[in-house]
């Protein structure tokens, strides 16, 4: 489709003027200064350039038409960047900015090359089975994460018991590191093992499994010592069981989709 090659090139256009032609500096006086800013209103004049020269390019319309286009993605762009300068600048922030962003420049696309109609008839081809898919990647992350502390409660108590016998900087770094790495390492070794199994690279699983066995067994049997490295891999087994359980009936469900093949 001859089209795409818009797409792609609006989207080259949006990494490179967000995460290349912006100083750091522009990000900072925007933050501070937000719609008074004069780094805001350059960095949306390089993607109004550099878009108005991609359709211009690239597509077929007039130059009034893709001054349009341009326009949208200029007064789109300033508006969620305003409001990023006044959120907090977390992770959850940072991607919901993005995919604000390329939501923009896809709708503008379709828009663009007549496609809007045509991909909106795509609606009706959804089945349960691409539903099952999404189901599944959320089990496998929240409900997971509840469910695996509730199976390692009476571990917890011991582990607490053993960190509250250790200095209180110690026992406060360990804490922490459970809570917020452990957490994160947990979500994304799920992920990473259910889209194995979903490809069917099951190898990979195992890759996984000892990768990280080494790294926190080795870490872990240097610092906490016997019974921390048991909690641990007791957590990373049940982890990696439920996630196995969740993909294997996944992938039997949607089977008939070429990735459950």
């Amino acid at each position: 489709m001859p089209e795409l090659i818009i797409l792609v090139a609006l989207i080259l256009v949006h990494i490179l003027s967000d995460f290349y032609f912006q100083p750091s500096e522009w990000v900072t006086d925007r933050n501070l200064k937000h719609y008074k800013s004069s780094a805001l209103y350059k960095h949306i004049a390089v993607h109004g350039v550099l878009s108005f020269a991609v359709f211009s390019l690239l597509g077929s319309n007039g130059w009034l038409l893709n001054l349009v286009y341009s326009g949208v993605i200029v007064g789109s762009h300033f508006v969620i960047d305003l409001a990023k300068s006044y959120a907090k600048k977390t992770t959850k922030n940072f991607v919901l900015d993005q995919l604000a962003h390329i939501l923009v420049l896809l709708l503008l696309w379709a828009w663009s090359s007549d496609k809007l109609a045509e991909y909106g008839a795509l609606y009706p081809l959804l089945t349960y089975k691409h539903l099952t898919l999404v189901v599944a990647y959320l089990i496998i992350l929240k409900p997971t994460s509840i469910l695996i502390a509730m199976i390692l409660a009476p571990w917890t108590k011991e582990l607490k018991r053993i960190e509250a016998a250790l200095p209180k900087e110690h026992a406060k770094h360990s804490n922490s590191s459970l809570e917020s790495a452990g957490m994160m390492i947990g979500y994304l070794e799920r992920l990473l093992i259910l889209t194995f199994i979903v490809l069917n690279q099951f190898s990979a699983i195992g890759f996984l499994l000892a990768t990280k066995s080494v790294f926190r067994f080795g870490d872990l049997t240097n610092t906490q010592g016997k019974k921390l490295t048991e909690y641990v891999m007791l957590g990373t087994l049940t982890s990696f069981t439920i996630t196995i359980f969740v993909g294997v009936a996944t992938s039997a469900i949607v089977s008939s989709l070429p990735i459950g093949k």
